[in-house]
């Protein structure tokens, strides 16, 4: 059976075909919604709990209804793979506003993994997109589905030949990818930029961090400029279906040496264990 035959809709589990939500959805209408996308590893669903935590503290900081518990969406979500006979890919939590006096719609969806064991042989291509990040929105911070700006910049990236778009916010600075956190590695020490530059804060991206603390590895996170790729000895962006993902060029200048980097190698094997 084909990954994403079957999904599941407000605890139904239906044929993707006769999925249907309500015209009258705010999600629909307006973009009001969340979204949370999962890793499905050996069969399983991975960071479950971190996912669901986000996406209710995201809905209560919006002020969206989740009909659903945490419990409960876990094990729509794990059913949902077993379903589709997954064994690895992603599954993709959507839950919308719903209409104005109607009940929010909970939708799981399943997906194979877009990346390819090639691109973290040799790094990804990226650049940086012409759309510039506002730090300063106060949906930045939350997984939403009004999610076409990061749409345009895949656009983009696709047509300039890379694999990933990075944004610059209002003030230059570095801000995170299209669908991505961005880590850069000088000497031992790696740097991410903070969240006041205008990011999600991604679970991988915690992780990352936090693996950082565990192996001794040096860690700040604060203002970059992108003039300071061209010091940078490698970089890396994350995301919870990538992992950790090598980046060997942007806007055309090679990182480091073009390859993956030693600190880049040590991250992706502390976050794969």
């Amino acid at each position: 059976m084909e990954i994403g035959t079957i999904v599941c809709l407000n605890g139904e589990f239906i044929p993707v075909r006769q999925a249907a939500i309500p015209v009258t959805d705010r999600g629909v209408l307006y973009g009001m919604g969340l979204f949370e996308t999962i890793r499905v590893s050996g069969g399983s669903p991975r960071l479950l709990d971190l996912h669901l935590s986000r996406l209710f503290a995201s809905a209560g900081e919006l002020k969206l209804e989740v009909p659903f518990g945490k419990e409960e969406i876990a094990g729509l979500i794990r059913r949902t793979a077993a379903e589709n006979r997954m064994e690895r890919g992603g599954i993709r939590l959507t839950l919308t506003a719903g209409g104005e006096s109607g009940r929010p719609s909970i939708l799981i969806t399943a997906r194979n993994s877009p990346y390819r064991l090639d691109q973290y042989r040799a790094g990804i291509r990226a650049g940086f997109s012409a759309i510039k990040r506002n730090q300063s929105s106060p949906l930045v911070r939350h997984k939403t589905l009004s999610y076409y700006e990061n749409v345009l910049a895949r656009r983009e990236a696709g047509a300039a030949g890379w694999d990933e778009a990075i944004f610059l916010n209002t003030s230059g600075n570095l801000a995170e990818g299209s669908v991505s956190n961005i880590f850069l590695v000088f000497g031992e020490k790696v740097v991410t930029p903070d969240l006041q530059s205008g990011l999600l804060p991604g679970i991988t991206r915690r992780r990352a961090i936090d693996a950082c603390a565990a192996i001794g590895l040096p860690l700040e996170e604060r203002t970059v400029r992108p003039e300071e790729l061209s010091q940078a000895g490698e970089c890396f962006v994350t995301n919870s279906l990538m992992g950790v993902m090598p980046v060997a060029s942007i806007g055309g200048m090679v990182v480091g040496s073009g390859r993956p980097g030693g600190i880049t190698r040590i991250i992706m094997a502390a976050l794969e264990d």
